[in-house]
């Protein structure tokens, strides 16, 4: 009888023991499952180096950022679809993207968008939901008020991304990831001149952003020179989305980054800068009704944990160099990042003012937590005032209550000239086209009038005479309209040759002096001359 109540109580034990195991909630560092019924998703990723506006410089880090992109959404399962035209570096860094990328042409948008519809419906017609992503790295403008990106061949406009993009593919949900260098493309525009104008077509005036399953999340800055930085080799704005997608900006820990905690990790990123030149900013709009832009826990099978009890500054880089992550978690704030696929060993760096120190990433296992780690010393590079500028860059903890004091950025209905290079020489072309037009109608002026003179002169020349005096007045005035029109068909050549040189001279890549312009016509008995001068 004592030993059977002995074992009862011990099988009790064991079974509330089991029991409380059972009904403990998972750990902290443990992220969710993914779910069963997982969208399908698509990413098309542009990069463009080269810009259709000629006046505008080439970047240098676009199509990086486009092979980065790929990557990210190839780690988290996605059909990935790239336009880029890669130069000799990017290449050797990156060859699997360089080895399918297309022009970033927009015949092959166009094409590429065909086949993303139809891989999209197949998906659909099998009952599997679908979500689309768009992304672009490169250049964007301003045209009329209306904001644009810039492939190497042409412009896409709002209404160009809503047909080809939007409802084309149709996708359930549509995400547009935009870092355009040389404007506030989608959000926020300037007008010619620089005078505060409208923009139509785009955020909250409407178009992409009245659609309901379309999320935006734009950079909105203004100065180029801010958009790339040699030691991220990358724009800036992507390279902080890239981290914050990766599993950085996921505050609440719940595996999916929406768009709230992007945003907020961006900005928070990015406020330590003092110069608005330097400083990218962010817009985000979520698609209705759901709130989320990404959902890592797929990807998070394979990462890297840091808890809270290790908070500071790192980024992550691969055996390339290439860099992949930067973040600053604050005490309490545990992270989960995830390793990208077949990116083998990484190198983790902890910087401050206090520490510069490295830790080894091995490629197995699959979990690799930072309180596993061993420090290795390091050693700190470069100067200057724009590196300076940007090493402000996540100085700032990032942590839940950042998210929840976040407030997001509202698009005004018009926007202040903020002055940038490429958007400040548009005014001065706005005047060397408006003077070229005027020296090609003041051409075809003369030479209307060139040719009535010679045809009134024909028709004298036919006229019947009754007496000599008659012929000599005839005459004369035959001798005038011919004069008129020697006269007239020479300004008409000179102006239509001044007005080409005008439009057709090729534009200095560097900002010109200020739009100054003379036209000058004298004519005088038996000729005419024309002048024109001016900076353009």
């Amino acid at each position: 009888m004592t030993r059977g109540r002995h074992e009862t109580r011990g099988a009790a034990v064991i079974a509330a023991a089991a029991a409380a195991l059972l009904a403990r909630p998972a750990l902290a560092n443990e992220p969710p499952a993914a779910d069963a019924q997982a969208p399908a998703r698509f990413a098309i990723v542009v990069g463009a180096n080269k810009s259709v506006d000629p006046e505008v410089r080439e970047l240098r880090y676009a199509d990086d950022d486009a092979a980065g992109y790929q990557e990210l959404f190839r780690t988290l399962g996605a059909r990935t679809y790239l336009l880029s035209r890669f130069d000799d570096a990017t290449r050797r860094l990156h060859p699997q993207a360089a080895a399918e990328g297309l022009d970033p042409r927009r015949h092959e948008l166009e094409r590429l968008a065909e086949q993303v519809a139809a891989d999209v419906a197949l998906a659909r017609g099998r009952g599997v939901a679908t979500v689309v992503y768009f992304v672009f790295a490169g250049h964007g403008g301003v045209e009329n008020g209306r904001g644009y990106l810039a492939l190497e061949d042409a412009r896409l406009y709002g209404a160009d991304l809503e047909r080809l993009i939007v409802d084309r593919v149709g996708g359930a949900e549509t995400h547009f990831i935009v870092d355009a260098c040389d404007s506030v493309v989608l959000a926020f525009s300037r007008g010619p001149g620089g005078e505060r104008q409208p923009v139509h077509g785009f955020a909250a005036l409407g178009g992409l952003a009245a659609r309901p399953g379309v999320g935006l999340l734009l950079s909105t800055s203004s100065a180029r020179e801010s958009h790339e930085w040699s030691e991220f080799q990358a724009g800036v704005f992507s390279h902080e989305v890239r981290s914050g997608l990766l599993g950085a900006a996921d505050a609440d820990g719940d595996g999916r980054i929406s768009y709230r905690e992007i945003a907020a990790f961006v900005q928070r990123a990015n406020s330590p800068i003092p110069n608005d030149r330097f400083r990218p900013e962010v817009y985000s709009k979520p698609p209705a009704p759901t709130a989320a832009l990404l959902d890592l826990r797929q990807g998070l099978a394979r990462r890297f944990e840091i808890d809270g009890d290790h908070p500071g500054r790192y980024f992550i880089e691969d055996s390339r160099g290439v860099r992949l992550a930067d973040f600053n978690n604050a005490s309490g704030q545990a992270l989960h990042l995830v390793r990208p696929a077949g990116a083998g060993r990484l190198f983790l760096r902890k910087v401050g003012p206090d520490s510069d120190v490295e830790y080894v990433l091995e490629e197995a296992p699959a979990v690799v937590r930072f309180a596993d780690l061993q420090p290795q010393a390091t050693a700190v590079q470069n100067r200057g005032a724009l590196q300076e500028s940007f090493r402000l860059l996540f100085t700032l903890p990032f942590s839940q209550q950042i998210v929840d004091a976040f407030v997001e950025a509202r698009p005004p209905a018009e926007v202040a000239d903020v002055g940038f290079d490429a958007a400040a020489a548009r005014p001065r072309q706005h005047v060397r086209r408006a003077v070229g037009f005027g020296l090609l109608g003041l051409g075809a002026a003369a030479a209307a009038g060139g040719t009535w003179a010679v045809l009134s002169a024909l028709s004298l020349e036919h006229q019947a005479e009754t007496t000599q005096a008659d012929a000599f007045r005839a005459n004369q005035l035959i001798d005038r309209r011919n004069d008129w029109a020697r006269v007239l068909y020479g300004v008409s050549a000179a102006a239509l040759i001044a007005g080409g040189v005008v439009l057709f001279w090729p534009r200095r890549q560097e900002a010109p002096a200020p739009a100054i312009a003379s036209v000058r016509v004298d004519v005088f008995t038996g000729g005419a001359a024309l002048g024109w001068g001016g900076r353009f």
